[in-house]
């Protein structure tokens, strides 16, 4: 069992407006925020999930430029 005590207002005004006061369905959204996040942490720490899908559109013949170009791009951009 867990007692929670919110004292930001914005929270507050949060569970009581949105969440109508109702515990399972704001844990269930902190949990489901949580869960997502750390997807997107994950994703983003390996950048090898996106070189598949680099040398896709470079064999589809539409982009010009090479793999390293591109790559070097969204290193500069996202790191």
């Amino acid at each position: 069992m867990l007692t929670l005590t919110i004292e930001d207002k914005q929270i507050e005004r949060i569970f009581l407006d949105e969440f109508h006061s109702n515990k399972e369905k704001f844990f269930e959204f902190i949990k489901l925020s949580f869960d997502s996040k750390r997807k997107d942490e994950s994703f983003e720490e390996d950048w090898s999930s996106l070189e598949d899908e680099i040398q896709k559109g470079i064999d589809s013949g539409v982009c010009k430029q090479s793999h390293e170009e591109i790559w070097d791009e969204l290193f500069k951009k996202y790191v």
